[in-house]
């Protein structure tokens, strides 16, 4: 089962949300989303799913 991590910097990013939309609907990935726009990221989870996904994508 891959790892996908998708980090979100840019908000409401239609291509982004694209693109995991389509990955969600093959029940083998295992997808995790971060939104760095948010004000209450929490980089220390950031860096540890990112040492656990197999593909990183940043947005």
């Amino acid at each position: 089962m891959p790892a996908l991590l998708h980090i979100l910097t840019k908000p409401d990013d239609a291509l982004a949300a694209q693109i995991i939309s389509a990955q969600k609907t093959k029940p083998e990935n295992k997808i995790e989303v971060v939104d760095l726009t948010k004000p209450d990221s929490d980089y220390k989870a950031l860096v540890e799913k990112i040492f656990e996904s197999d593909s990183i994508q940043v947005w």
